[in-house]
């Protein structure tokens, strides 16, 4: 058993900037009371947060760690199967290389779940792993081998398929798309009857169509969308086959509020700040008050290494300066990005029965000098700063 005491804790679950202390057993939260030690005794482990703040690991739910490593990006960059703009069957978790710098910076910066994706080059480019950032094998780290599928409309598939092949232009991208999920659509639908009766003969295998058949009995869908016609267009696609799914990157979200919230969108915003292109023209770290205003529930996302993962707190301070509250920040960044992934019930809040991921910071999460003094994964120290 482990005792964390004298925690002005933030557990994104009722508790907030309250003094309390921490009970880990068996790598979960156990038990959150004041005054542990005489509870449950002296002879077990203790941490003394020392009156820091204290909240939960923070949750990543769109990057490309480990697939798109930070130091040598040519030559362990595997986020792009470009050879094809519909590749479903393929697999973010069999590329992660768990030497990436990339997985140290994140628990400096207090990240300690992580979505990793495929990258933008393709239309339909795989399927999403969740991590734990810490481990030194591939096995150890993963949580969910294939979370989500990933989609992409933006002018990084135009970029590197057009003059080529299709698609050349956004219209081609949509049709790409429906076309990829009309197909599968019909194939789940001959899979499934062959299933519920032996006498109905199977579709002809079909790797591509086998792997995103899955959208149709509910595997969630990322589309990557960051301009706000390029969201609409993913979410007329959605609706259009049922699709349960979320907006990210999502640039241009504060620019049409009342459409998110007309079709309830789950929007991941972010990164929100950094350099400025025809994509990005619109890039303000005011996103986030944006939507807070307009009562639009949203994660946030460093899209690492589009932005340094050590910088997610960072991300959130800049947004808190633009006038997004401090409790809608943390949630951004913990109870929403987890449930976002369907993660909830195990990772974004410290509650009894959660992982215990737990970050000790050195000062206010929101100021700038801060960062991650402590970060613990289930149970486990993973991480201290350097004094």
């Amino acid at each position: 058993m482990l005792i964390i005491k004298n925690c002005n804790l933030i557990n994104m679950a009722g508790i907030y900037e309250e003094k309390r202390d921490l009970v880990v057993k068996d790598g979960k939260i156990f038990d959150i009371c004041i005054n542990a030690l005489d509870t449950y005794g002296c002879e077990h482990d203790v941490i003394d947060a020392c009156g820091n703040y204290v909240t939960p690991g923070l949750v990543e739910p769109h990057c490309r760690l480990g697939v798109q490593e930070e130091v040598f990006r040519n030559e362990g960059n595997d986020a792009d199967e470009a050879t094809d703009p519909i590749l479903p069957q393929l697999r973010a978790l069999d590329a992660i290389n768990p030497r990436d710098e990339g997985f140290q910076m994140a628990l400096a910066g207090g990240v300690t779940t992580a979505v990793t994706c495929p990258g933008d080059a393709n239309l339909i480019g795989g399927t999403c792993a969740v991590l734990k950032t810490a481990g030194s094998t591939v096995d150890e780290m993963v949580r969910v081998p294939e979370l989500a599928f990933h989609m992409c409309l933006t002018d990084g598939v135009k970029n590197t398929y057009g003059g080529k092949k299709t698609p050349k232009t956004r219209l081609g991208s949509a049709a790409l798309i429906r076309e990829a999920l009309m197909r599968a659509q019909r194939y789940h639908a001959q899979w499934t009857a062959s299933v519920e009766d032996p006498l109905v003969k199977p579709p002809k295998f079909d790797m591509k169509l086998h792997s995103l058949m899955r959208v149709f009995d509910g595997m969630p869908v990322k589309f990557t969308a960051k301009r706000g016609h390029d969201m609409l267009t993913a979410i007329r696609i959605a609706e259009e086959f049922g699709l349960t799914y979320t907006l990210e990157n999502c640039v241009e979200a504060w620019l049409i509020p009342q459409e998110l919230k007309k079709h309830h969108v789950k929007c991941v915003i972010g990164p929100t700040y950094g350099e400025k292109s025809s994509e990005y023209r619109h890039r303000d770290p005011i996103a986030g008050a944006v939507l807070e205003e307009n009562g639009i529930e949203f994660a946030v996302s460093t899209g690492h290494p589009t932005m340094n993962i050590e910088l997610a707190a960072i991300h959130l301070t800049l947004m808190y300066k633009k006038g997004l509250t401090p409790k809608t920040a943390l949630e951004a960044a913990t109870i929403n990005a987890a449930r976002y992934c369907g993660l909830e019930d195990r990772v974004g809040s410290l509650e009894p029965g959660k992982d215990a991921d737990i970050v000790i910071w050195d000062g206010y999460p929101f100021d700038y000098y801060t960062s991650a003094a402590t970060v613990l994964i289930d149970g486990a120290v993973v991480y201290k700063k350097n004094h």
